[in-house]
């Protein structure tokens, strides 16, 4: 009868670690797609109103993402609806632009407001955009669940995506808080 072929290398099984033994893994998590390609940038007080914060996050291409700042006024509310009709003829959601220039696009200054919230304790709050140009998307999701604006403001729960003017941009840039103003000035409120 064959004998099975069977390897002997003079090791004993319990002498080998595991494999989680002799690989060292990093306890740093890698950067998230938002720390790698964005720059996070904050504006305050929005038109001069108190808790009117927001996030804006600032990609290498120039296109800002807006969201609310961790001290924004709402944070804590609970949101029934939005409402994008900012005006008689103007509705955010309604924006249509084409091509590489963004034709038609709405144009925003620092301050217009993008939509209405309505709170369930009966307050209506006007969001506002925290810097100028142009409007490329306001996120359709918060028409279906408001509240994502709050509980996810830096991924799904966006407000807008706007695109400043090329030459504008560092003037705009060096007026925001970096994440670290804005961490000290709430730390000390």
């Amino acid at each position: 009868m064959d004998k099975p072929n069977v390897y002997d290398f003079g090791i004993d099984d319990d002498s080998v670690p595991s494999i989680e033994k002799s690989v060292e893994i990093s306890e740093d998590a890698p950067p998230t797609v938002v720390q790698r390609y964005f720059e996070s940038r904050y504006a305050t007080n929005v038109n001069d109103k108190p808790n009117q914060d927001y996030s804006v996050l600032i990609h290498s291409n120039n296109l800002c993402i807006l969201s609310l700042a961790s001290s924004h006024v709402l944070m804590g509310k609970t949101i029934e609806k939005i409402d994008f009709q900012v005006s008689e003829n103007t509705h955010r959601l309604s924006n249509i632009m084409t091509g590489k220039g963004k034709r038609g696009a709405q144009i925003v200054q620092a301050g217009s407001t993008l939509c209405k919230v309505h709170c369930s304790d009966g307050e209506e709050h006007k969001i506002l955009s925290a810097i100028p140009g142009k409007l490329v998307e306001m996120n359709s999701k918060l028409a279906e669940t408001p509240n994502i604006m709050l509980n996810k403001p830096d991924d799904i729960g966006f407000i807008a995506i706007v695109l400043p003017q090329k030459q504008r941009l560092e003037k705009i840039r060096d007026g925001l808080l970096t994440k670290e103003q804005y961490t000290l000035k709430h730390s000390t409120v």
